[in-house]
């Protein structure tokens, strides 16, 4: 069986640093920005 993680949710203290980190160096996809 086939596992994954579908949804994540962080607290951060610099959103868009976080974005930028979990995006580019952990190549994370940025499904939706609702800040």
């Amino acid at each position: 069986m086939k596992q994954a993680i579908v949804h994540i949710a962080l607290v951060v203290e610099d959103y868009d640093a976080a974005i930028d980190f979990y995006t580019k160096q952990l190549d994370f996809i940025l499904i939706e920005d609702t800040y």
